[in-house]
């Protein structure tokens, strides 16, 4: 299909200018769809100027996993199949865009399914209505009827012909009905809506709750902050935080965030709350403490950072998952994060928690929960109703040259 895609685009390029395209392109990235993520702006910019280019050789999947993703050249697109995921992602908040009121004149940029090459084209002629009421259907002219209803407002229609439109007008709502009832089983069936359920639609804003320096630790503007030290919020878990954040607004669901040390408990009761980082919130450990899966400071050190961090299983005391903070981030092949959400007796309504080891892993973790693709591992191995209940995961998450890779869920509780 992607070669189908691409011998069309030869043969014939589009007529549009760049310029055009790249003011549009500025118009979607900074559009709510967007704007709160980093991943798929620079993925559809990249692939948008490739083709303006005229480069479409570069537009393969283990190339775009190099030059945006920044892959090494012999990684596996089948173990991490990040370039095809987030095209997926990229095809949904352009239909998302293209939803919005006031975007129907606008120049169009797609991404066909199957293929890295977007299209674009001038925005389509849709049904206009007159003046007078009467429809006016695309390439009939202005105002001008098709030949077909002119005879049939000279003839009045018999009466069998009155009961085939009565019965074709049933049929089409019949038709309607049942398309409507699929798109809503889908949607109370998608992965997406099965994870944040308890958090759409709430009457109060979702709270965020982020991590933040430890009491006893100074600020040493001297020193820089170790990239996955947590002794300020690190650009990773802001990248998680911006996934929730963007996840919410193309739900149209309020928010407010704050920080782990300025959050009081009466501030997480009955309210949805998402808690992000792992030691560096002290909020994440409260909840998770009493879970299956729980987090464990093996070593701090003495500017009171975490050293040596866990997650252990409660369940198998053997078992455990560690991350060595102290090493430098490209010399960690493998981070690792807990994902939960359930409903907390602790704040009296519904909490999820992101809790990587290590940043990197704050940030796969915060990208798995607001991604379909991700989400649907947790299918493969829940209970048919794990929509309606707790659930707690292990994620192990892949780590080349401190970047992080596609996360698996290594463990899993269903409550």
């Amino acid at each position: 299909m992607q070669e189908q895609t691409e011998s069309w685009i030869r043969a014939a390029p589009p007529e549009i200018g760049s310029q055009a395209v790249l003011q549009q392109l500025d118009r979607m990235l900074k559009s709510r769809h967007f704007r709160a993520s980093r991943r798929y702006p620079a993925f559809l910019a990249h692939i948008v100027r490739r083709t303006l280019e005229g480069d479409l050789d570069s537009l393969k999947e283990r190339i775009l996993g190099i030059e945006v993703f920044k892959r090494p050249h012999d990684y596996d697109t089948g173990a991490d199949p990040v370039v095809r995921i987030t095209a997926g992602e990229v095809r949904k908040r352009i239909a998302l865009y293209y939803h919005d009121e006031g975007t129907e004149q606008e120049l169009r940029i797609e991404l066909p399914p199957g293929s890295y090459v977007p299209l674009f084209s001038a925005p389509a002629n849709g049904i206009g209505v007159p003046e007078n009421g009467a429809a006016v259907l695309p390439g009939s002219g202005s105002g001008a009827l098709p030949a077909q209803l002119e005879a049939a407002e000279e003839t009045p229609a018999p009466r069998f012909a009155r009961k085939r439109i009565l019965t074709g007008a049933a049929s089409l709502l019949l038709l309607m009905a049942v398309a409507a009832a699929v798109l809503f089983w889908r949607w109370e069936t998608s992965s997406i809506e099965s994870m944040w359920r308890p958090f759409f639609g709430s009457p109060d804003p979702v709270l965020i709750v982020v991590g933040s320096r430890p009491a006893n630790q100074p600020a040493n503007p001297a020193v820089p902050p170790d990239s996955h030290s947590h002794v300020h919020m690190s650009f990773d878990d802001a990248l998680a935080l911006t996934e929730v954040t963007g996840l919410l607004e193309i739900h149209h669901q309020s928010f407010r965030v704050e920080t782990a040390a300025d959050t009081s408990l009466e501030d997480l009761r009955k309210r949805p709350v998402v808690l992000i980082t792992a030691f560096g919130n002290a909020w994440s450990g409260r909840i998770l403490g009493s879970l299956r899966f729980s987090l464990l400071r093996q070593q701090v050190s003495p500017d009171g950072s975490t050293a040596l961090g866990s997650i252990v299983d409660r369940r198998n005391p053997g078992a455990m998952w560690s991350f060595d903070f102290t090493r430098p981030m490209a010399a960690n092949s493998k981070g690792y994060a807990i994902v939960a959400r359930l409903h907390s007796d602790l704040t009296e309504g519904p909490v999820t928690v992101v809790a990587g080891l290590g940043a990197a892993a704050n940030e796969s973790a915060g990208e798995f929960i607001c991604t379909p693709e991700y989400l649907e591992q947790i299918r493969a191995i829940a209970p048919s109703n794990w929509r309606n209940k707790n659930l707690e995961l292990v994620l192990e998450v892949p780590m080349v040259d401190g970047k992080p890779g596609h996360a698996r869920i290594l463990a899993s509780e269903f409550w």
